[in-house]
């Protein structure tokens, strides 16, 4: 890790987040996911970077309002609000499942940058 661990979470964080907004952008191709989920179209794979970047993007913000955070605190709660936000969605559609699954594998990833457990469960 290069840096502090601050400074390589944000830039993680930074590159977890482009990286969803180009999967997105390639799996849409000419057509919006909003098209498609008004045509009653399931998108699991594009609902997957979608949260990706819904986590990369809250991580992000919450580096941003609080200077003097707790960087491994802040990633541990974000971890464990994308672990329950995977077992409330256990149930629903497949979109929603995929959402939580890619929210909760972009924090995955961080924690493990950060030095944290490994065990998760995660797919």
């Amino acid at each position: 890790m290069n840096g502090t661990p601050r400074e390589s979470l944000e830039a993680r964080v930074a590159e977890l987040r482009s990286e969803a907004i180009d999967a997105m952008g390639v799996l849409t191709g000419d057509v919006s996911a909003c098209a498609r989920a008004r045509d009653g179209q399931s998108f699991p794979a594009y609902k997957l970077h979608e949260g990706r970047y819904a986590a990369a993007t809250s991580l992000h913000r919450e580096l941003r309002s609080a200077a003097d955070a707790d960087v491994p605190g802040l990633v541990e709660r974000a971890w464990e609000t994308w672990q329950a936000e995977q077992e409330r969605r256990a149930s629903q559609s497949r979109d929603w499942q995929a959402y939580a699954a890619g929210g909760l594998e972009t924090v995955t990833q961080l924690r493990e940058l950060l030095g944290g457990s490994s065990s998760t469960g995660a797919p």
